[in-house]
C-alpha cells in the first residue's frame, strides 16, 4: 500500500476559500458567532432540542443575537480577509486557464510519496538488490542515505543527486527505473541525446516565446502533485557546454541549470521560468547515468555523489539469462532454452572481453524465436 503525506512544493501562498465573496465570509462569521454563544448558554436534551423553560428559551435566543458592535467587528474582519485574499491571488494573476488550475491544485494537494520506516525501506532495497546484484554500490548508496532519513521514524523516499558511472549495457537506467517501480514513485526520464542538450526540457521556457512551456520536472510535479519525484537523466556526458539558439545566440548548457536545481540552497526556492513562481525542489531525487566523467564540469561533480559501477560477473549473467528465458518460454521449453543460453554465453565469453546485458537480451530473444517457431511436418 502506497503511503503518502502532505508536502508543499509551490512557494506561493493562496487562500483556501478563493471562491467565497466578502458577503459570504461575513455570513459565515456571523453564523459561527451565534452558534458559539447559543451553545454556551443553551440546554439541550438527548435529541438535540432545547430542554429548558420558556424564559430560558427566550434568553437563549436573545443570547444568540448580534449587537451593532458585533456586526461592525464581523464586517471589519471580513474586509481584512477579502483584501488579504486578493493580495494573495495577485501573486499568480499572470497565470491563466489550465496553467492556473494546475498550479493551484499542485499547491493545495501536494504529496510526498513512499513514506516508509526503516524496515520497510530496507525490504525494498533488498528486492532491488536481488534484481541487480552487480549494481550493489548504487543500491547501497540509496540505502545509506535513507537509513539516515529514517533514523527517527518514517520518511519519504529521497536520495542525494547521484551519478552512476559505468560501461554501457550494465542496466544503469533499468536499475533507476526499478527504484521508481519498487518504491512506487512517480518518475521522469530525460534522454539527453534526444533533447538537444536538455536545457529547456529540464528548466522550461519563459512566457513570451513561441515555445514557452514549463520544464518537464515542474510539469510532472504539478500533474502528479508529487513533491519528491525521481528524475532520471540518461547519458549526461552528452550535455554540451553551450547551445545555440535559432537566432544565433549562445546559451549555457544544462549543467548550469542543473546546478541551481540540485544545490539545496537554491533548489529550496527555485523560480520556474514559465510560471515565474518559486518551487521547492529539495525533495526531488536526481539520478544521472554516464559512461564517462571526462567532460563533466568539476563544479557539477562536486554537487553529486559519484557511484562507480562494474558490469555483472559471468555467474550473474547466467542468472539473468535464465530469468529472461523463463519469462519468454513455456515450461515445456524452459530446460532447452536454459541450456541454449548458457552455452551461448560461454561461447560469447570466449569471443568478447565484455558481455553487456543488451547482448544477453538479444541472445534470449533469438533463442525464444528459434524455439517458438512453427514447424511443418
Amino acid at each position: 500500500m502506497q503511503t503518502t503525506m502532505p508536502a508543499r512544493f509551490v512557494g506561493v501562498q493562496l487562500p483556501t476559500t478563493s471562491e467565497d465573496s466578502e458577503l459570504e465570509v461575513r455570513d459565515r462569521l456571523a453564523r459561527s458567532l451565534r452558534q458559539r454563544r447559543m451553545s454556551h448558554y443553551g440546554k439541550t436534551d438527548e435529541t438535540g432540542g432545547f430542554s429548558g423553560t420558556l424564559e430560558e428559551f427566550e434568553n437563549w435566543l436573545e443570547e444568540g443575537a448580534l449587537s451593532p458592535s458585533d456586526r461592525r467587528r464581523i464586517f471589519q474582519r471580513a474586509r481584512r480577509f477579502h483584501h488579504a485574499r486578493v493580495r494573495l491571488l495577485d501573486t499568480v494573476s499572470h497565470i491563466k486557464g489550465d496553467d492556473r488550475k494546475a498550479l493551484i491544485w499542485g499547491l493545495r494537494d501536494g504529496q510526498a510519496y513512499a513514506v516508509l520506516g526503516r524496515d520497510a525501506m530496507e525490504e525494498r532495497i533488498a528486492a532491488l538488490h536481488s534484481e541487480y546484484p552487480w549494481l550493489a554500490p548504487a543500491s547501497n548508496a540509496v540505502m545509506q542515505h535513507m537509513r539516515a532519513r529514517t533514523a527517527t521514524g518514517a520518511a519519504p523516499f529521497h536520495t542525494q543527486p547521484m551519478i552512476l558511472l559505468g560501461p554501457p549495457g550494465i542496466a544503469k537506467s533499468s536499475w533507476t527505473r526499478a527504484v521508481a517501480r519498487i518504491f512506487d514513485l512517480p518518475s521522469l526520464t530525460v534522454d539527453i541525446g534526444a533533447t538537444n542538450g536538455a536545457t529547456f526540457t529540464i528548466s522550461g521556457v519563459e512566457r513570451g516565446w513561441g515555445s514557452a512551456a514549463p520544464g518537464r520536472v515542474v510539469q510532472m510535479m504539478l500533474r502528479e502533485r508529487v513533491a519528491n519525484p525521481l528524475v532520471i537523466l540518461d547519458e549526461i556526458d552528452k550535455i554540451p557546454d553551450q547551445i545555440a539558439t535559432s537566432k544565433g545566440n549562445v546559451l549555457p548548457g544544462a549543467f548550469e541549470v542543473l546546478k541551481s536545481m540540485i544545490e539545496p540552497t537554491t533548489a529550496q526556492n527555485w523560480t520556474c521560468p514559465y510560471y515565474q513562481v518559486p518551487f521547492d525542489l529539495t525533495r526531488v531525487s536526481w539520478v544521472m547515468t554516464t559512461n564517462s566523467i571526462d567532460h563533466l564540469p568539476d563544479a557539477f561533480l562536486d554537487r553529486c555523489k559519484l557511484v562507480r559501477l562494474a558490469g555483472p560477473t559471468m555467474d550473474q549473467l547466467m542468472h539473468v539469462g535464465r530469468e529472461m528465458i523463463a519469462a519468454r518460454l513455456p515450461d515445456a521449453l524452459w530446460e532447452t532454452g536454459r541450456e541454449a543460453i548458457e552455452n551461448g554465453l560461454r561461447n560469447c565469453s570466449a569471443q568478447h572481453s565484455r558481455i553487456s546485458l543488451r547482448m544477453v537480451e538479444r541472445m534470449a530473444d533469438s533463442i525464444t524465436e528459434m524455439l517458438s517457431r512453427p514447424r511443418l511436418i
